[in-house]
């Protein structure tokens, strides 16, 4: 991975099966972990199971119960979960007659290298989920700000959000770690060693470890998009 030139970008209308869209997934030799889009329908729940590997997930719209352990979550868009391993765990649509939660998800490899889960739940430790909302994340604080982190017990990777105003550039920069973005509102240009590529709302876009890159402003309107990186 170290050796890729350009970002990849690949949208969710290109990969969805009417379920889910593997954003991210091991073809593309990911250094670090994969992304899921996914829809759950009214009435419907996510896989309910239980594994040695934790879950970030971000609801980007509908409502509904996360059970974890027998114990239920209220959940609702804007929400930012962290769900620890050993925990049973699954997300019920109960919002209302023609709600779907829509949503990302973030694993590390191994959960994709094992084939998932293979079991329907079982006996967890107990711990609760983090669960943050964007609307509590003040986003004048910065061009990034940090939604979960260590000190909510993430283990293998941070979520920040990030925005830009209309005119405005982000800094250049660069890190051994790699960039798995998701833009959920707006355009931008993501400039990488000195090539520039369009990512709009719907897009992943992975930037490579080492990788110079920046974001700038190309329309009117604000960019807001989800940053995942490596602990």
């Amino acid at each position: 991975m170290e050796d890729l030139l350009e970002p990849l970008i690949r949208n969710i209308n290109d990969v969805f099966d009417g379920t889910r869209a593997r954003l991210l997934w091991l073809d593309d030799d990911p250094p670090t972990c994969t992304m899921t889009y996914s829809e759950i329908r009214d009435g419907e729940t996510s896989a309910h199971h239980i594994h040695d590997w934790e879950h970030e997930v971000v609801i980007f719209e509908g409502e509904g119960t996360l059970v974890c352990d027998g114990k239920e979550y209220f959940v609702k868009a804007g929400d930012a979960m962290f769900i620890p391993p050993n925990v049973d765990h699954y997300t019920l649509n109960n919002g209302g007659e023609g709600v779907v939660i829509r949503r990302i998800e973030v694993n590390p490899l191994i959960a994709a290298q094992s084939g998932g889960a293979q079991n329907d739940g079982g006996q967890g430790t107990g711990q609760p989920p983090v669960i943050r909302n964007l609307s509590e994340i003040d986003q004048t604080d910065g061009p990034a700000r940090q939604i979960l982190g260590s000190e909510h017990g993430a283990i293998n990777y941070t979520l920040s959000f990030r925005s830009l105003d209309p005119n405005s550039t982000a800094p250049q920069h660069s890190h051994p770690g790699e960039h798995v973005a998701f833009m959920i509102e707006g355009t931008v240009s993501l400039v990488v060693d000195g090539s520039e590529y369009n990512v709009k709302e719907g897009d992943l876009a992975l930037v490579p470890p080492n990788a110079e890159h920046e974001w700038k402003s190309n329309s009117s309107r604000r960019a807001a998009w989800l940053v995942f990186n490596p602990l």
